[in-house]
C-alpha cells in the first residue's frame, strides 16, 4: 500500500497547490454575489461533465495508477479535479477537498442503482444508466404493490461501517494534505418525485393515470410528499444534514456559494440550504395538470429549504408563473436547451437565477461554431443586464475534450 498511498499524496498535494490560487478565491466571491441575487455580472461558467459519460472519457480507467479498488475511486476524483484546473478555464472553485457520497440505502427508487432490489417496499430490480435505452416497467398494476407503496416510510440508512472503513482509508492515503468528506447521497434531498413515480409506473402508464386514473395518482403523490418531508425532518432534527453552499452541483447545475457565513455541521439546518425538484417527466403535460398533480407536492418539501431550483431539461416557457407562486422561495431556475431563450428572461428577471443549458450536441457532437455563437448572441441579448445568468454546460455523455476548451473561449469572447 505504501506505493499506493503515494500516488495519492501526490495528487492531493497538487490539489491542495492549486485550491489556493488566487482565482479561486475570485471566483467563489463571484458565486457567491450571483447566488445572492446582489450583482450582475458576466455570465458565470461551469463545465460539467457526467460523472458516468464524459468523464470516464476525459480520466479513463487506463490513466489510474493505483490497484486497490477504493484508492482507485478516490485517484479518480483527484484526477479529475486536477484536469478540471488545468484544462477548463471556467468559473468553477477548487477546494482543497473531495467529497463522495455517503454509501447507505435510499429506500424510495434511486435513479441509476442497478443493485437496488426494493423501492417504496416494492421488490424490484433498480436499473442502472448506461449508454442504451431501458424499458419502464409498470410495478403499481398490482394492488398489493400500491398497499406497499403506501404504508411505506422512505428512509436512509447509512452504512455506517463502509463509511468508517472508507474515511480512516482515504484519511491515511491524503495524510492531511486535503480533506475527505462524506456526505448524503443527492437522492435523498430531491423533491421531484416524478422521477422515482415514472420508475414504479412506467412513462406511458403515468400518462394515462393523468386522465384515468387521478384520484389514485393524487394518493401517491400525496403519501410520496408526506414521506419525504418527514425524512427530511428527520435529517435535520438528526443533525444529518451538511451545507451545500459550496463548490457542490445546485439544483440541475450551478455552485452553492453564498454569502451566508459557513456553518458548523451540527448546527445546519434546512432554512440554510438549496433544495431541487423537476417536471422532466411532465415536458408534455400542460400547466393546468403541472399545477393540479406536480407543483403541490412537490412543494410539500422544497418550501423547506432556504432557496429551491426547479426545473432540468424540460421546457418550462409558459410555466414560470406558477412556479413562483408555489416555490415563494426560488432562487435558480433551469433554462433547457429546448426553452425559450427570450421568454425565459422575460420571466426570470432579476427574481432567480437564470441557469442556461446549451445543447451539449452542439459543443461535443461535431463543433457548431457558427451556430454556438448565434446561441451565445442570444443569449446575451436576452439577458445583459437583465438576468443574474450562468451557462452550465452538463449532461456530456461523450466529448471532444478540445471542443469543451474552445467552448469556454467562445462563451468568453461572447458573452465577457
Amino acid at each position: 500500500m505504501k506505493e499506493q498511498f503515494a500516488i495519492i499524496r501526490e495528487l492531493a498535494a497538487q490539489l491542495a497547490e492549486a485550491a489556493a490560487q488566487p482565482r479561486y478565491a475570485e471566483n467563489r466571491r463571484r458565486w457567491q454575489a450571483h447566488n445572492g441575487l446582489v450583482e450582475i455580472q458576466r455570465p458565470l461558467l461551469w463545465i460539467c461533465p457526467d460523472e458516468d459519460g464524459g468523464w470516464l472519457e476525459l480520466v479513463p480507467e487506463e490513466s489510474l495508477r493505483t490497484t486497490h479498488k477504493d484508492l482507485r475511486i478516490l485517484e479518480r476524483q483527484l484526477r479529475k479535479l486536477l484536469y478540471h484546473h488545468q484544462h477548463f478555464a471556467d468559473d468553477f472553485v477548487l477546494e482543497p477537498l473531495v467529497r463522495f457520497e455517503m454509501p447507505g440505502e435510499y429506500t424510495g427508487y434511486a435513479y441509476g442503482n442497478a443493485s437496488q432490489t426494493s423501492a417504496w417496499g416494492i421488490p424490484m430490480q433498480g436499473q442502472g444508466v448506461s449508454k442504451n435505452a431501458y424499458h419502464l416497467n409498470n410495478h403499481l398494476d398490482d394492488p398489493e404493490n400500491i398497499r406497499r407503496l403506501l404504508e411505506h416510510e422512505v428512509d436512509f440508512i447509512p452504512d455506517t461501517q463502509r463509511i468508517r472503513e472508507l474515511q480512516a482509508l482515504y484519511d491515511e492515503a491524503v495524510d492531511g494534505l486535503v480533506r475527505i468528506d462524506f456526505v448524503l447521497p443527492y437522492v435523498v434531498l430531491v423533491q421531484s418525485l416524478l422521477i422515482e413515480l415514472v420508475h414504479l409506473r412506467g412513462l406511458e402508464q403515468l400518462m394515462y393515470d393523468l386522465y384515468d386514473e387521478p384520484e389514485l395518482l393524487h394518493q401517491i403523490l400525496s403519501h410520496m410528499a408526506q414521506s419525504k418531508v418527514r425524512l427530511l425532518d428527520r435529517l435535520e432534527q438528526e443533525n444529518r444534514l451538511f451545507d451545500n453552499r459550496t463548490n457542490i452541483y445546485t439544483g440541475s447545475g450551478g455552485l452553492g456559494y453564498l454569502p451566508d457565513p459557513v456553518k458548523d455541521p451540527a448546527h445546519i439546518r434546512l432554512s440554510d440550504l438549496w433544495g431541487f425538484a423537476d417536471s422532466q417527466e411532465f415536458s408534455q403535460v400542460s400547466p393546468a395538470m403541472l399545477r393540479e398533480f406536480a407543483l403541490p407536492y412537490q412543494a410539500m418539501g422544497l418550501t423547506k429549504f432556504g432557496m429551491a431550483c426547479y426545473g432540468c431539461c424540460e421546457p418550462l416557457d409558459d410555466k414560470y408563473e406558477m412556479i413562483f407562486e408555489f416555490l415563494p422561495n426560488i432562487r435558480r431556475l433551469s433554462v433547457s436547451p429546448w426553452s425559450n431563450i427570450e421568454i425565459a428572461a422575460e420571466n426570470i428577471g432579476k427574481k432567480a437565477i437564470y441557469s442556461w443549458k446549451p445543447n451539449p450536441a452542439l459543443i461535443c457532437s461535431g463543433f457548431e461554431e457558427g451556430e454556438i455563437r448565434k446561441l451565445l448572441g442570444r443569449v446575451k441579448d436576452a439577458t445583459a443586464g437583465r438576468c443574474f445568468t450562468e451557462v452550465i454546460l452538463k449532461d456530456i455523455r461523450t466529448c471532444n475534450p478540445q471542443a469543451l476548451e474552445d467552448f469556454v473561449t467562445l462563451v468568453r469572447q461572447e458573452l465577457g
